[in-house]
Order: structure tokens, then sequence, then C-alpha cells
């Protein structure tokens, strides 16, 4: 793997995984499919990957990659969220995404074969690194090969979606600080006053935001995250219902249980039990 300040890359193939599981989380991720097929899983649903798909990620998503065939490969660049808030090229990206993050679907795009060379040009270029002889400008030459990147998938969304204008604005901003506030303050904080006054701005106006660049509602996006937390806890762990409620900081067993049934149709003991079965 190559490393350029808070930048990584690194080629992943069915030989190298050695049949373990891959999760990648809490970060920004740029996925290219370059050989074979795989099954990738979000907290929703699973996504069938193939060559010339390329997977962009958010620091609140997590994806596992579940099963891939014996020819399976993928460039895999990954930037951390404190270094791309530094990237001015990052916001327009980002832009583009909000409807992926509105719909929770993974963004899974199908490039053509212009596209997806083009793409395997720039992601190449993170695999070689910088030469040494390069040392003076290792710097600068990471940053502007980063917002290369960026602006190479700002566009590609763009023409994925004709509609979604590339400027900055200040709503696709502030949602984008609302989501970070989100992934780290959920499990303790539920309510719309607390992200609101983060974010110094009003109650009224966060919501006027988020839905209109989501169409859902903020109670909506921190129900969401707490459901996903819920299911992954009850199926991957041993703690009992109230150890689970008191860490995502329900008052109590009771009302986590109406929560999850509300959200999920089932009760936390009867989801468990299924999962188990």
């Amino acid at each position: 793997m190559k490393e350029q300040q808070s930048v990584y890359s690194c080629v992943v193939d069915s030989d190298s995984s050695d049949g373990k599981r891959m999760v990648l989380s809490e970060g920004f991720y740029f996925v290219l499919v370059t050989n074979g097929t795989a099954l990738v899983e979000d907290s929703y649903r699973k996504y069938a990957l193939e060559k010339y798909d390329l997977l962009i990620l958010t620091p609140s998503i997590t994806v596992a990659f579940d099963t891939a065939d014996t020819g399976f490969s993928m460039i895999c660049v990954y930037i951390e969220p404190a270094y791309f808030d530094t990237l001015p090229d990052g916001q327009p990206m980002y832009n583009q995404l909000v409807r992926f993050l509105g719909s929770y679907t993974l963004p899974v795009l199908r490039l053509d074969s212009a596209g997806y060379a083009y793409l395997k040009q720039t992601l190449d270029l993170f695999l070689a690194g910088c030469p040494d002889s390069y040392c003076l400008n290792r710097e600068g030459i990471g940053r502007h090969l980063c917002s290369f990147l960026l602006l190479q998938v700002a566009n590609i969304l763009h023409q994925d979606s004709e509609h979604t204008s590339v400027s900055v604005r200040r709503s696709g901003e502030v949602f984008r600080n609302f989501k970070k506030l989100l992934v780290e303050h959920y499990r303790t904080h539920h309510h719309i006053s607390f992200y609101a006054g983060r974010l110094n701005i009003s109650t009224t106006y966060l919501s006027r935001i988020v839905k209109r660049v989501t169409g859902r509602t903020v109670y909506f996006h921190v129900s969401e995250i707490l459901c996903a937390e819920a299911r992954r806890l009850l199926g991957c762990t041993d703690l009992d219902i109230k150890e689970i409620a008191d860490r995502l900081g329900f008052s109590d067993q009771s009302a986590f249980g109406k929560f999850f049934l509300k959200k999920t149709g089932v009760s936390p003991l009867k989801f468990r039990l299924r999962k188990t079965e």
C-alpha cells in the first residue's frame, strides 16, 4: 500500500484477501473494479460489483465485501476525512453524492470503457507513489493528485445525473457537516436541537436544508443510523438488549424496543432469534 500523508492506495484481489471479509468504513474510498465480480453489503442490502464499476464511500457508510470470485481485483484509494476537508475540490464532488446519501443507496456507477481507462490511469498514479527525487514537492503533488481525482469523480457523478449542479452550495455544505456530526454523536444525541446548536443554525433552518437536499427529515437520518447500528449489535455481538439500549442512548430498554419495532416491524428479541436461526 502506498502512502501520501493521509491518503492510501492498494490493489485488492481474491488471492491477497485470504478469504477474509474486508470491511471499509470511516473514510472516503474510491474503489474501481478491474476484474471479476464480488458482492458488497451495507446495512440495507447487497450489491453485485463487476469490472468497470466505481464504488464511492463517505465516512458515514460502512460496507463489507461478502464474496468474490477467484479472478476478482480492484484498486482502492482511501482519503482520511480530516485531510479530505482541506482539499478545495472535495465539496463539489460531495454535492454530487447527496442524492445517494439521501436515499441510502450505495454510489455504484458503471463506467464506459473510455471513462474506466481514464480513471484507472489516475488511480495507477496513486499506486506508483511519488519518486524519491520529488521529495521537495511530494506534499504538493499529492494534494493536486487528490484534487484531480475528486474533480474526475465529480464529473462522472454529474454525467450520471445531469440535474445535479456542480456548484458549491451552502445547503450541501450544511448537510455534509450535519452528517459528520451525526456519525460522531448519534449514540448519545437523538434530537435536532443538538445538531443545529453545533452548526450554529436554527432547528428550522437545519430541518429545511436536510429536507431540501435529501427529501427526508432530520429524524429519519438519525433513526436510520441508530437502527443500522442496533441491527449490527443484535446480530453480531453478545450484548444483552438492555446493554444495547444503553449504548445507543435510549432512556431504557422499553423505549429502545418500541423504536426498533416501529423501524423494523419486529422486536429486538425476535430480530436476534431470526439471526441465530
